[in-house]
């Protein structure tokens, strides 16, 4: 993916979270396969594992770094996702030639990337007791968003196959956190929708929790009956019924 930024998705490169900086900009010092020391001072990329990466870029946008800190602060501080751009280097750094992705794909990478960070952030941030309709009225939208603009998403869900189960604020969290590294590590269309079939699922499985919330509070629930004046004693009547 040596280019993902495109006039197409000019609006999503302006947002906060951004999935990674542009590719033309890194291969012009790192090398198309990222085999080369950037400007004769840098680690050769290709030769750096992927959580090596993402601590450089940590590193950087902590305003740390090499020689090259001032440049590199500029590239990752415009909100770029770095476990998301760390993915996408050590892929690319291994994956010989330019191979350049539709811009559908870079969109729906690019949102689901945003979207799973910010309901990360919402339920680190959640209280266990009380929020869990709030992250999972957030996790609902943005499932229901990624079935209606995915037709291969649409071909993969069951909603039959939805059940209840008990799950804690740190169950959702794990699972969300499991949906975001697979997305991170999506580089095909094929790739994205497991991903996104085990957050439609959660999605699922937290709407029939809710469901047999109702249905407990209904069954639990008495009518109302009226007392006041003209009201009939029905109980002779319901005495005999089962």
């Amino acid at each position: 993916m040596k280019k993902i930024v495109s006039i197409a998705l000019a609006t999503l490169v302006a947002t906060p979270i951004i999935l990674m900086a542009d590719m033309d900009r890194c291969v012009s010092c790192h090398g198309v396969d990222f085999e080369k020391s950037a400007l004769g001072v840098s680690k050769i990329v290709k030769d750096m594992s992927e959580k090596e990466i993402k601590m450089a870029l940590d590193g950087y946008k902590a305003g740390k770094g090499g020689s090259m800190k001032a440049l590199m602060i500029q590239e990752v501080n415009l909100g770029v996702d770095t476990d998301a751009m760390a993915a996408d280097v050590y892929n690319e750094a291994r994956t010989p030639g330019f191979d350049e992705p539709e811009d559908e794909f870079i969109f729906q990478k690019r949102l689901s990337v945003r979207t799973l960070h910010k309901i990360k952030m919402a339920i680190k941030k959640a209280d266990p007791k009380k929020d869990m309709p709030k992250i999972s009225s957030q996790i609902k939208a943005a499932a229901f968003t990624m079935y209606t603009y995915d037709k291969l998403l649409q071909t993969k869900i069951d909603f039959n196959s939805f059940k209840p189960k008990k799950l804690t604020m740190k169950d959702v969290l794990d699972t969300v956190s499991s949906v975001k590294t697979c997305v991170d590590h999506s580089f095909t269309d094929e790739d994205m929708v497991k991903c996104r079939v085990e957050f439609v699922n959660l999605a699922g499985t937290l709407t029939k929790n809710e469901e047999k919330k109702i249905k407990v509070k209904s069954a639990k629930a008495k009518a109302p009956i009226y007392t006041g004046v003209g009201a009939v004693n029905l109980d002779k009547y319901l005495k005999h019924t089962k």
